[in-house]
């Protein structure tokens, strides 16, 4: 391919800065080298002309686009078509499930359709057979990471669009929405609105810019809560252990094996729930600890999984009276679309139409995942999910095009449009 385009090389250059969360910190953000990638997006704000630009005590990074008249709208006016203030939303932080430290982004020219074998590690490849989606991007330049770490689409992608956004702003022409641009911490986690002052965004209505593949819509997620189990055993010498010794390995495997084989994420799609045990912690037989992602589409369905998990919790705790059990559940978000539908259903109709507009029709998919967009949801902005291109999120097989960040790119800038003309 030729040179990048501004978008492609800011993709790249923010994939390369490490901004990993971490579960296990309690700061805010998660991880300080979060800020790195936010005092560098403050920079080039200001830069390009948006003196506003500011991140916080957190790391959240704001900046405000004043909306502008169509072309020709005499009187002087300064204002937008729309009263209307968008909010588009991208997270800074990358995954803790793969590699984040040290991402050599690839670009792949023209692919051929081929198997890749990434440089970094030849046995992680990019594989039609393993990813079938990649069967519609032929011809098009693919970038991944090398092989080592994730890409860092989920989301970077989104912050490169809006930074793209923001330096082409002067030069698009009219109608457009006053717009806020926001870049949140700690997405990954599920901590990414936990300190965000919304009030002060002053926005109607939110878009995340997080939303995987190409011409899709998510306005209908889990509810979501996390479970942790820490057992407190009894330790002894192996050797004398008959009758006396309580392993807490064992009893967290003896639990593990209550949880139904046929609702975990490897075994159900679509609008089936899951029990995901994905992080045991240990200090030996005496003491272990497991983490439990719950999820479920609908609200009874979470309490009833919550129930299901006291119940396994409290059996094993009567098997074995000489172990301590504790079980803590912590909600983390909710199903976002009967919020955005009481709150502003424009939200969805309006990116629907602008998707036709473009000539696109947009998918209304589901998300198996979390976002920004349920929590601000919630909390009375309504937020849709719309497309950045990537595929393969949280791992060493992540992917996007060229092709894919441009249309996205374009997609947003027509959404925006719309609403200052209907809004």
């Amino acid at each position: 391919m030729e040179t990048p385009s501004p978008l492609v090389d800011r993709f790249v250059r923010y994939c390369r800065v490490d901004t990993q969360a971490d579960p296990e910190s309690v700061s805010v953000p998660s991880t300080e080298k979060q800020k790195d990638l936010g005092r560098l997006l403050v920079e080039e704000l200001r830069a390009i002309g948006v003196g506003g630009a500011t991140m916080d005590e957190f790391g959240y990074v704001t900046a405000r686009l004043a909306g502008k008249p169509a072309p020709g709208g005499g009187g002087g006016s300064t204002g937008p078509a729309s009263k209307t203030r968008i909010a588009l939303f991208a997270h800074m932080d990358t995954a803790p499930d793969a590699p984040g430290d040290g991402v050599i982004p690839v670009i792949h020219p023209s692919w051929d359709g081929s198997v890749i074998q990434l440089p970094g590690d030849p046995s992680v490849t990019i594989d039609p057979a393993r990813n079938p989606a990649l069967h519609a991007h032929v011809g098009e330049d693919l970038i991944t990471s090398d092989g080592r770490t994730l890409l860092g689409s989920d989301d970077k992608a989104g912050v490169a669009i809006m930074m793209q956004l923001a330096s082409e702003w002067s030069d698009l022409p009219g109608p457009l929405p006053d717009t806020v641009l926001c870049f949140t911490i700690d997405e990954e986690i599920g901590r990414g609105v936990d300190h965000l002052d919304l009030a002060s965004l002053g926005a109607d209505v939110g878009y995340t810019l997080d939303g995987s593949g190409i011409d899709s819509l998510n306005f209908e997620t889990f509810n979501a809560a996390a479970a942790r189990v820490d057992i407190h055993g009894v330790a002894v010498h192996p050797g004398y252990a008959k009758g006396v010794m309580v392993n807490a390995l064992r009893l967290l495997a003896e639990l593990i094996q209550m949880l139904p084989a046929d609702e975990a994420p490897e075994t159900t799609e679509g609008r089936e729930g899951y029990f995901h045990p994905h992080t045991v912690g240990s200090a030996g037989a005496d003491k272990a600890s497991l983490q439990i992602i719950i999820r479920d589409f609908s609200h009874d369905g979470l309490e009833a999984r919550k129930e299901l998990l006291r119940g396994a919790v409290a059996t094993l705790a009567a098997r074995h009276p000489r172990a301590r059990v504790e079980l803590q559940i912590e909600d983390n978000y909710k199903n976002m679309r009967s919020y955005i539908e009481e709150a502003d259903p424009r939200a969805v109709s309006f990116a629907l139409a602008a998707g036709e507009e473009m000539g696109i029709t947009l998918k209304s998919e589901l998300i198996r995942g979390g976002t920004d967009g349920a929590r601000l949801s919630e909390l009375g902005l309504p937020t849709p999910n719309i497309f950045n291109g990537g595929h393969d999120y949280h791992s060493c097989f992540e992917w996007n095009t060229v092709q894919s960040l441009e249309r996205a790119h374009r997609y947003v800038q027509r959404l925006l449009g719309y609403w200052a003309r209907h809004g």
